[in-house]
C-alpha cells in the first residue's frame, strides 16, 4: 500500500470538509446582502469554493482507491 498516497488522498477530504462548510456559508452570505455592491464577487466566490469542494472530494477518493486497487494487484502479482 502505498501511504503517501493514501495521506495524499485523507489530506485532500480534510480540505474538502473545510470547503463544504466555507462555500455554502459564503453564498448563503452572498444572498443575505443582494443590495450590496460586492454581491455578484461574493456569490462567484461562495460558488468557486462548493465547486473546488467538489473537486477535492472526487479527487481524494480516487487517490485513496487507486491506492488500495494497486496495492491489491502488487499483492496479487506477487502469489
Amino acid at each position: 500500500m502505498k501511504k503517501n498516497n493514501i495521506s495524499k488522498g485523507f489530506n485532500r477530504l480534510i480540505s474538502c470538509l473545510f470547503l463544504m462548510f466555507l462555500g455554502p456559508t459564503v453564498v448563503f452570505s452572498a444572498f443575505k446582502n443582494k443590495d450590496h455592491e460586492f454581491y455578484y464577487f461574493v456569490l462567484i466566490l461562495g460558488t468557486i469554493f462548493c465547486l473546488m469542494a467538489v473537486y477535492l472530494l472526487y479527487t481524494g477518493i480516487m487517490k485513496i482507491v487507486k491506492s488500495l486497487i494497486e496495492d491489491e494487484n502488487n499483492n496479487l502479482r506477487n502469489d
